[in-house]
């Protein structure tokens, strides 16, 4: 089943912090129980060493053993922490041990305490555990004294409360922490879920051609801000798209409307009678049918270089030898315009489809030439910058205004300057030129002065 992004991050964070808390907890406990119970045998073996010293040092104060009496105090010491010390001489006579009272008193005392510090301490072994020491003065043994505990006599009332205190506290810690990290996970989904929800309902927005609507607001997440900014390029470039869509609708119907409502004025005007049929008349009408024939043939070709790029009939030529023998065709036009010319460069050899880049040469030129007042100039440069070969058009015409310049290649597009004046054309012939040159791998660039000119510059791969 799908998640929101909101859920998904809290289940996922929520089940990272149970994991690592989960561990840290066990391992915790682990580790106290394992040092804590080390450190309460260190400590019981301490206590048993110290009894034990003390009877030898009873022994050595006196030269021998003392009378009964002279047992009590370490003796009735150990009986009160649970341990029962009994002293035997070198022929295993009992020396000392507790009355029958206060053993039944420990006895009690010990029955009382252990359910206690078994219910605290969880596990504890309550088996009575005896081992017998011997004593020694000046490296002679003078005796042995019996030692008898019970398993959890190890640990202490206070010992078993510190353990148990320590344990709740780890569960309330490691509750607290689960409850503060889904709080925190709420909080962090939050902030970042509704930006992208806000995101989510500006594209929805989008989709149904509502490119108007207001972009959702910055954050402070770099990644949530580059989507915003991605989103808000998206929906300009398809409001700007959209525009051009109904600007080429509006521009093919008048491409062809024009010579239609000609061609059936004439056709008209003959089937009626009202014009007489001469080869003037069969001529125009025959023109007009060219004028249709050509766009659509021109909207063809952009379809078949597109579709087929993989299928350029490539062979290797000189791009300057090409661009002299087309510029030499063109002589008569600079000539009637009165336009200065010339042509930059040497000798550049590349591998491409010849009669297609003669294709952007010839356009390229004609539309400088078209756009060029008399008295101005046209300049081809060819050269080469690493391994690009560079192939530049530079005119002192009407130039192309900012905000029409990144249209220009778009088919159909025509700037207000040409579409204007009469200076005839369909706007593909750019869109020709671009689509040839993508085929190639290339790019075509341009810059424009409005009011001074233009420079196109096309760049293509040198294969050797």
């Amino acid at each position: 089943m799908n998640r929101t992004i909101k859920w998904q991050f809290i289940f996922s964070f929520v089940s990272i912090s149970f994991i690592i808390i989960g561990a840290f907890s066990l391992m915790t406990l682990s580790l106290m129980d394992n040092h804590f119970a080390k450190y309460v045998a260190e400590r019981q073996e301490s206590e048993l060493t110290e009894y034990t010293t003390g009877l030898e040092r009873l022994y050595n104060e006196n030269g021998e053993w003392p009378a009964t009496a002279d047992f009590d105090l370490i003796g009735l010491e150990s009986l009160h922490n649970s341990i029962i010390l009994k002293v035997y001489d070198n022929e295993k006579n009992l020396l000392w041990s507790p009355t029958a009272s206060a053993m039944m008193g420990n006895k009690q005392n010990m029955q009382g305490n252990a359910p206690n510090m078994g219910n605290m301490m969880e596990a504890m072994e309550n088996t009575p555990i005896e081992k017998t020491v011997p004593l020694f003065n000046d490296e002679q043994k003078i005796g042995e004294v019996l030692i008898s505990y019970m398993g959890p006599t190890a640990y202490s009332e206070h010992d078993a409360l510190f353990i148990a205190d320590m344990k709740n506290n780890l569960i309330i810690a490691a509750i607290a922490a689960l409850v503060l990290s889904f709080f925190f996970a709420a909080l962090v989904t939050k902030k970042i879920s509704r930006p992208i929800v806000r995101v989510k309902d500006f594209t929805r927005e989008i989709a149904k051609g509502n490119y108007t609507s207001s972009s959702p607001e910055k954050t402070d997440i770099k990644e949530i801000d580059e989507l915003i900014v991605s989103v808000n390029d998206l929906s300009i470039q398809l409001e700007n798209q959209q525009t051009i869509r109904n600007q080429l609708s509006s521009d093919i119907a008048h491409e062809i409307r024009t010579p239609l409502t000609t061609l059936k004025g004439n056709l008209e005007a003959m089937i009626d009678g009202i014009w007489e049929v001469t080869d003037e008349r069969l001529q125009s009408s025959y023109d007009e049918v060219n004028r249709i024939t050509r766009l659509i043939g021109s909207i063809d070709k952009i379809n078949e270089i597109e579709s087929h790029q993989d299928m350029l009939n490539k062979s290797s030529f000189d791009l300057y030898v090409l661009a002299e023998t087309i510029f030499s065709n063109f002589e008569a036009l600079f000539a009637k315009k009165n336009i200065r010319y010339s042509l930059d460069g040497g000798s550049l050899f590349i591998n491409a489809d010849k009669d297609k880049i003669s294709q952007v040469i010839t356009n390229l030129l004609s539309n400088a030439i078209k756009f060029t007042p008399s008295e101005g100039k046209i300049t081809l440069k060819i050269s080469q910058e690493k391994n690009q070969a560079l192939l530049s058009v530079a005119d002192t015409g009407e130039g192309i205004s900012p905000k029409e310049i990144n249209h220009i290649f778009e088919r159909f597009y025509m700037s207000d300057f040409s579409r204007n004046s009469l200076l005839g054309g369909q706007g593909i012939g750019l869109s020709i030129v671009k689509t040839i040159i993508k085929a190639h791998k290339g790019t075509i660039t341009v810059k424009s002065d409005q009011g001074k000119g233009s420079i196109f510059t096309i760049s293509l791969p040198i294969t050797k």
